[in-house]
């Protein structure tokens, strides 16, 4: 079964692998099928259509900006500074109250979100949300040696240091 892991990062420096979360269809999928069901009108149009389309929902002003910055989080080298955590931790409690899944249907979030709360001594923690695809903090992997390249910290970024526009947040 795949699973989600929780990265502890320094950036510039280095990612180690911190905790790893159980069935990755409990992690970035949640987020992806409540957004897609509230502003795309199907909770699949992530998995049918152009996916584009869910990604662009981060630039979208009648998007609550703490949902904005939950499917921040889903993307690929992102990460939540240290002094974010607490930011973080809120925007995804506030997420599952507002976007709540059936009681029925397990979710890592809530765990996630636990994490924040705990304030661990690393600089920042991301994301490698499916264990079927490359960790997205690693470099290329070089075929000659069969090792990967250094990660290329250009390309990876912090959450909290995107400017949503805070002052035109939406509230539902």
């Amino acid at each position: 079964m795949s699973y989600t892991t929780i990265k502890a990062i320094w950036p510039g420096e280095k990612h180690e692998d911190l905790v790893e979360l159980g069935n990755s269809w409990r992690s970035a999928p949640v987020v992806w099928n409540r957004l897609a069901e509230r502003y795309l009108g199907s909770g699949t149009a992530w998995l049918t259509g152009d996916k584009t389309r869910l990604w662009k929902l981060v630039d979208r002003k009648d998007v609550p900006q703490f949902m904005r910055r939950v499917l921040m989080m889903t993307f690929d080298r992102a990460y939540v500074l240290k002094k974010d955590y607490a930011k973080a931790a809120a925007d995804i409690r506030r997420f599952m109250l507002e976007l709540p899944q059936s009681p029925d249907f397990v979710c890592n979030w809530p765990k996630i979100a636990e994490i924040f709360e705990s304030d661990p001594d690393i600089p920042a923690i991301g994301f490698h949300h499916t264990s079927v695809s490359e960790d997205p903090f690693l470099g290329p992997r070089n075929e000659e040696t069969d090792e990967y390249e250094p990660t290329d910290w250009s390309k990876c970024w912090s959450i909290y240091d995107e400017d949503l526009d805070a002052e035109t947040e939406a509230t539902s």
